[in-house]
């Protein structure tokens, strides 16, 4: 039994990635599906050695950081899950909080830690859970321990852009690009003054971004206003704040698209995967199919570059076509030939 195999039976599911589902491509039972999960340690672990390959060669780096909603709607009972807003549908649904940190260089794209958000109103007196900063903190050590040589920056949205996430990244000299809301107030120039009237920031012309340096918190920032436009032709400003200073501000702006790697990676992960089709009421078993369908993603970064291939979407209908236990041995031979990482 290996760590790669469930994770192939992820990719070459047609259906609901049910244990019984999973274990009739195999031709076995739902119970030995569930057999085949290995700890989350063990799938992370593969994914840090495919990261190591993909991009060990690589001097610059970002560790985009998100979190997603897996949707357990009828599933109350399952371990963990609580009542979250889900944005797209304007309604509190039950379900798991799911943060991912994942590496990327804009090419390959790899999860390489997790954790959960829990609904506080869930835990027993005194009972305490990881912040997202105690998350961000733990994922930035990860990625550091795997590329010691690379310059990492950290990419997150605005539900980031917390006082004391900034001050940790400002106080230990570490790269982090986020947007900023632009009712914000910062200090410009010595003047106290709301993000979005500051006119001197405003692209003109057929600028794309500008970049002032403001103070925030008593935090040293790098402002930059970048301009969007939409398929319609309709513009708008978004501001991002950063802890680092670049030449040019529209690196800014190219430094935060580094972020978006990892919306494809929620996307295709929930439907060419799985992510989210775990049934289980028991929260290891969740944790374990979690952590196995972010190693599947890995997997299929893996077959992008060696079959030179341009999407993980192309890479998992390429597998999809192949033998399982071809798929198993190929990856189980670079599990068992690549060098442990943080060698």
């Amino acid at each position: 039994m290996s760590v790669v195999t469930y994770p192939v039976l992820l990719i070459l599911s047609t259906v609901k990635r049910s244990f019984e589902a999973l274990g009739k491509i195999i031709g076995k039972s739902g119970d030995t599906a569930k057999r085949l999960l290995f700890p989350v340690v063990a799938s992370f672990g593969l994914s840090h050695k495919i990261a190591q390959f993909l991009l060990g060669e690589c001097s610059q780096l970002t560790l985009s950081i998100d979190d997603t909603l897996l949707k357990k709607i009828h599933s109350s009972a399952m371990v963990g899950t609580g009542w979250f807003f889900d944005t797209k549908i304007g309604r509190r649904i039950t379900a798991y909080r799911l943060l991912v940190g994942a590496i990327t260089n804009g090419k390959y794209t790899v999860p390489i830690c997790m954790g959960y958000l829990f609904d506080k109103r869930l835990l027993n007196e005194g009972e305490v859970c990881k912040s997202k900063l105690e998350f961000i903190q733990e994922f930035y050590s990860c990625a550091r321990r795997l590329f010691p040589n690379a310059t990492i920056t950290i990419a997150v949205d605005g539900l980031f852009a917390s006082v004391e996430f900034l001050r940790w990244a400002v106080e230990n000299n570490i790269r982090v690009i986020v947007r900023m809301h632009s009712n914000r107030k910062v200090i410009y120039n010595g003047n106290p003054c709301k993000i979005s009237g500051i006119r001197c920031i405003q692209p003109r012309g057929r600028q794309m971004a500008r970049t002032i340096q403001v103070t925030w918190h008593d935090l040293p920032l790098y402002l930059t206003a970048e301009r969007r436009i939409d398929k319609k032709g309709e513009e708008s400003i978004v501001y991002l704040a950063a802890t680092y200073q670049n030449k040019r501000p529209i690196q800014y702006v190219l430094d935060y698209k580094l972020r978006w790697p990892l919306e494809k990676v929620f996307r295709t992960g929930k439907q060419s995967i799985g992510i989210g089709e775990c049934f289980s009421i028991q929260f290891e078993t969740q944790e374990m199919h979690v952590a196995a369908a972010l190693l599947a993603y890995a997997l299929a970064q893996y077959d992008m570059k060696i079959y030179r291939l341009d999407t993980p979407e192309q890479a998992i209908a390429a597998a999809k076509r192949k033998k399982c236990e071809k798929l198993i041995q190929r990856f189980d031979r670079f599990d068992r030939s690549f060098p442990t990482a943080y060698a």
